[in-house]
């Protein structure tokens, strides 16, 4: 109902029914004001009570706003280890189960070792044998080898001249035609394999006293060494067998089960570090400038109602999403009493740079009249409505930049809606003066 409207009723109300009368001596109690009241006609309307609200004035403050935003638990992709077996083979057993705390270097399943186990054996007896080969090249003949080397020779010398004094009997005896070409040429062939022999011991004598070749040495040092290396991966291999958890954790993941078989690199054991998480969060692309590394950040789970915790932003992400121009950020939670998990949902206060010399109202004070922000500012007992632009805002206080002066009240309770001019009365608390009507 209009102001003018209700003047002119006011003026006809004796000539108006008794029923009439009625509704509109109560109609100025429903309204609650007159709305575009003016001088002239206050005094007609002057038993209307006044519009009770609340106020606050616009002051001058250095603002700390924050951005609020929805985000996620996810875990630190760092302090998560995946652990696979490095080769093929059956599960002899598990020695873990899922949310288990784990510590760095424990036994989480066992393969089959059977087969590593005398692979182990195998190369120990090949190391063995080369180690006893080249300790003997090293340590040199023994004299009693020398000696004996040289008494073969000596032996082959005495036959050799055994040998070519038969030979030169049987050259008279051939030139006087006594015996057959035949008998000779094999007495010669004797003394050829006689000297043969005598080489042979004489080189053998030779090789003895001056030692053992270098290159045979170097020959079984190297033959030493690839056994070795043999023993050392056999010995790895069996240590492949043995499944262990690389860092402190709780096991998040198992799909390990005993007698399975698991192919080599097929995850088995999923471990998690969870002393710190990570919240990701999406921040809009007009306040992504004001989001940075280290800016402070507290977040609230519905799980644990009443406790904020409290971290700083880590990590932003490269590119923005292409449809929303959102960009992910990630912030750290210390996770000291294990109590937060991944996949948890969460409400997280993002600090953003302070903002100096900043006119403030609480953010009760400003309305929406068709997406325009809007306060009613009270002047002199009546309310007028302002549009106002805004700038930063916290979680009580919003930042106007345009269409108020420090000092100016505007209602933060009971003044919305009202019509210009409407008259007010500011109140401390408008549910009790509600109440007292």
């Amino acid at each position: 109902m209009s102001c003018e409207l209700f003047k002119r009723l006011t003026r006809t109300v004796f000539k108006i029914e008794l029923s009439f009368l009625f509704l509109l001596s109560t109609l100025p109690l429903l309204t609650g004001c007159n709305p575009g009241s003016n001088p002239e006609t206050d005094a007609e309307v002057s038993d209307i009570p006044a519009v009770p609200v609340q106020v606050a004035k616009a002051e001058v403050v250095t603002l700390h706003p924050e951005l609020e935003l929805v985000g996620t638990l996810i875990a630190v992709p760092e302090q998560t280890a995946v652990v696979s077996p490095q080769l093929g083979g059956w599960v002899e057993h598990v020695n873990v189960v899922e949310g288990e705390h784990v510590k760095a270097g424990q036994l989480l399943a066992q393969l089959d070792a059977h087969a590593a186990q005398t692979d182990i054996e195998r190369a120990q007896g090949v190391v063995a044998e080369k180690t006893a080969i080249l300790h003997r090249l090293k340590r040199g003949y023994l004299p009693r080898e020398i000696e004996g080397a040289r008494k073969d020779r000596d032996k082959a010398q005495a036959t050799l001249d055994g040998l070519q004094n038969e030979l030169t009997a049987l050259k008279d005896l051939l030139d006087r035609h006594e015996i057959s070409p035949v008998t000779y040429e094999t007495k010669a062939k004797a003394v050829h394999a006689a000297e043969a022999a005598l080489a042979s011991a004489q080189a053998r004598v030779s090789l003895l006293e001056e030692g053992t070749p270098v290159e045979q040495i170097e020959e079984a040092q190297g033959l030493l060494e690839v056994a070795q290396a043999d023993l050392e991966h056999a010995q790895l291999v069996l240590k492949w067998c043995s499944i262990t958890s690389p860092i402190n954790g709780i096991v998040t993941k198992l799909t390990a089960r005993q007698g399975q078989f698991f192919d080599r690199a097929i995850p088995m054991v999923t471990i998690t570090d969870l002393s710190s998480v990570f919240v990701q969060l999406r921040v809009p692309s007009r306040h992504f400038a004001q989001v940075q590394c280290g800016s402070p950040v507290q977040v609230r789970l519905d799980s644990f109602p009443g406790r904020t915790f409290e971290g700083t932003i880590e990590r932003v992400s490269g590119e923005a999403d292409p449809l929303t121009g959102n960009v992910v950020v990630f912030a750290k939670l210390p996770n000291k009493d294990n109590v937060l998990r991944p996949g948890l949902g969460c409400v997280a206060q993002v600090a953003l740079p302070e903002v100096p010399d900043a006119l403030v109202i609480p953010l009760a004070a400003v309305g929406d009249n068709s997406g325009t922000p809007v306060v009613t500012v009270v002047r002199n007992g009546t309310a007028s409505e302002t549009v106002v632009e805004l700038g930063a805002e916290t979680s009580q206080f919003v930042q106007v930049t345009q269409g108020l002066s420090a000092g100016d009240e505007v209602a933060t309770a009971g003044g919305y809606g009202l019509p210009e001019g409407c008259q007010v009365r500011i109140v401390d608390n408008l549910a009790a003066a509600n109440a007292g009507k």
